[in-house]
């Protein structure tokens, strides 16, 4: 009479069960970080593509003016900066040789990047007056007059949580890239125009800067 072999029908214990689920989510959440990682890598790059690609551009329109036609003069329009929001609202026209007037027109309204109780008196009466705006921020620059919009690029926003302001809902807008610091002077027959930028995860590393001669 021939032996019958018996199979092993035990199947997986409760113990090996619970090491391949845990072998599981070591893997899957290791993938799930490199993989997240990599995507915020690589849109931070993109940022840094746009804000650069922004940037070049509005420095090459300036500078070819400044360079190819001539500047004989120049003049600061508008200058109001507010030093504890940091919004600004400035405007220089710059005159070229060939007699063709240039303006340069910078405004930055900054939403108040806190948050705050419209329901508090105490820190209500504490706010500065028109604390409920969106940020805005927008250069301009071409013949007087006749300026091209150029909006600085759109990399996402967040809300202040403004309870039911008259901002809505959600709050007033703020802007993942701002316009966060703008100066502009006339010194010893120099020009110099400094527009910097702020993102979360850039910080402020970029920024327009023109510096040229006047009347040289």
């Amino acid at each position: 009479m021939s032996k019958i072999k018996k199979l092993n029908n035990k199947g997986m214990t409760a113990v090996e069960v619970l090491v391949c689920f845990v072998l599981v989510v070591i893997i899957s959440v290791s993938m799930y970080t490199t993989v997240s990682s990599y995507q915020n890598k690589q849109q931070i790059e993109g940022f840094k593509e746009k804000i650069f690609t922004y940037k070049n551009l509005l420095t090459k329109e300036i500078n070819d003016d400044l360079i190819k036609d001539g500047l004989v003069s120049a003049k600061i329009l508008n200058f109001n900066r507010n030093n504890v929001t940091g919004d600004a609202d400035a405007s220089i026209e710059m005159v070229m040789r060939n007699g063709q007037k240039k303006c340069l027109i910078v405004k930055s309204n900054k939403a108040y990047d806190y948050f705050w109780d419209p329901y508090d008196a105490d820190m209500v009466s504490k706010l500065p007056p028109n604390e409920d705006k969106n940020d805005e921020f927008l250069i301009s620059y071409g013949v007087c007059g006749e300026e091209t919009e150029y909006p600085i690029p759109d990399l996402g926003e967040s809300y202040n949580a403004n309870l039911g302001g008259p901002c809505g809902a959600n709050g007033c807008v703020i802007k993942d890239l701002r316009i966060n610091n703008v100066d502009m002077t006339i010194e010893n027959s120099l020009l110099n125009i400094y527009i910097g930028f702020y993102h979360p995860d850039l910080g402020t590393r970029y920024g327009i800067d023109i510096v040229c001669p006047v009347n040289f």
